[in-house]
């Protein structure tokens, strides 16, 4: 598994890349990654630091903590979830 941030998110990103173009090209992606490292972990790990750098992105664009965003995010989230219910 890679160590430097810089890696760690540039795997998030090409998981992020398979995942958006769609199931067949995300599955062939996990099967590759699960045959190269023995495990998903290496996915877990990248997808996670793209996510905290993305984070640390929308936090300092806002002028929000980053507990701010997840708050927003985790609420509009649920907001849109009731609204599917109705």
């Amino acid at each position: 598994m890679t160590t430097n941030d810089y890696d760690r998110v540039r795997a998030g990103i090409e998981a992020m890349t398979a995942y958006v173009s769609g199931e067949p090209a995300m599955d062939e992606y996990v099967a590759r990654r699960r045959a190269e490292d023995g495990n998903l972990d290496h996915v877990a790990d990248g997808a996670t630091a793209l996510c905290a750098a993305l984070l640390l992105q929308i936090a300092e664009m806002t002028g929000k903590t980053q507990h701010e965003v997840l708050q927003a995010l985790a609420h509009g989230l649920n907001r849109n979830e009731a609204e599917q219910h109705e």
